[in-house]
């Protein structure tokens, strides 16, 4: 799990603008009296106290969802209580910043995304946070070959798999989907299969460099498609076959009719590259 300090830091990495998440972090780290005076309230001070003083993540929740209104809150909570094991790195800086920088040049668009097809959508943060954004998206599906993603993206993306299965994930190799028509196995909360039958209006891979044959999986995507694609120069990861050294050589790889956006984000150990637009 990881550390409050950490959660701290990357809440306020997601939600800059909350001066109380600020607060709350320096409150926690630094023990700023000016924070604590600023946050403090008849209804909080004993939660307050007991995770500045005692390092008790269970009061971090409440806390959390006093100031702010997230999905991802509970969440960790829910990873906390069922201890569940999640790869760390979903929720690193680069990650988060790489999906908001996603987010802020799609909301530019003004586009309705209609029907979502997330490719090696892995834990669909991502999902959590275009439907947190105020986009317009009817529903996501999330695609992972890795069958332990299931149960953690459904639990992030919680509140819109109960609002009529605005969100399902399941487990499936991207280069078995038919992104015409696809008919696909998800599992219901009592276990049961059922099978969905859908056409993705957008198409988001923010995987690409984990994809081997990239180029074999972009030839099934229709023309006249959404897409939206993120890869990054990391040649160091093992797991990274399909790096790229500029937004323009994934520019290249995926030819599109109308790009509606191709930069790049400067992060920490490596560079991500984006490009949006029509097949």
């Amino acid at each position: 799990m990881l550390e409050i300090y950490e959660l701290l830091d990357r809440f306020e990495i997601l939600y800059p603008a909350n001066t109380k998440i600020s607060d709350l972090r320096r409150a926690y780290i630094d023990k700023d009296l000016s924070s604590i005076f600023r946050l403090v309230t008849d209804d909080n001070k004993e939660n307050l106290r007991k995770l500045i003083m005692q390092d008790n993540i269970w009061k971090l929740w409440p806390l959390l969802d006093d100031i702010t209104d997230t999905q991802f809150v509970n969440a960790f909570k829910t990873f906390i209580v069922k201890e569940l094991n999640i790869d760390h790195d979903c929720f690193s800086r680069g990650q988060l910043q790489s999906k908001i920088w996603l987010i802020h040049e799609l909301k530019k668009l003004k586009l309705d995304l209609g029907t979502v097809f997330l490719c090696a959508g892995w834990y669909a943060t991502l999902s959590t946070m275009i439907f947190e954004s105020g986009m317009t998206v009817d529903k996501i599906r999330s695609f992972d070959i890795d069958e332990s993603c299931v149960e953690i993206a459904e639990i992030f993306n919680k509140q819109w798999v109960i609002d009529e299965w605005k969100f399902k994930s399941t487990t499936q190799n991207i280069l078995d989907i038919d992104y015409f028509w696809h008919s696909f196995v998800v599992q219901r909360s009592n276990g049961t299969e059922c099978i969905l039958t859908e056409t993705p209006t957008t198409i988001i891979n923010t995987s690409c460099e984990h994809i081997k044959e990239f180029d074999k999986w972009y030839s099934l995507i229709p023309k006249g498609r959404l897409v939206i694609l993120q890869s990054n120069n990391y040649f160091e990861v093992k797991e990274h076959v399909n790096c790229v050294s500029s937004a323009e050589e994934l520019s290249m790889q995926a030819p599109m009719s109308n790009c509606l956006f191709l930069g790049n984000l400067p992060l920490e150990k490596y560079s991500r590259f984006m490009k949006i637009g029509i097949k």
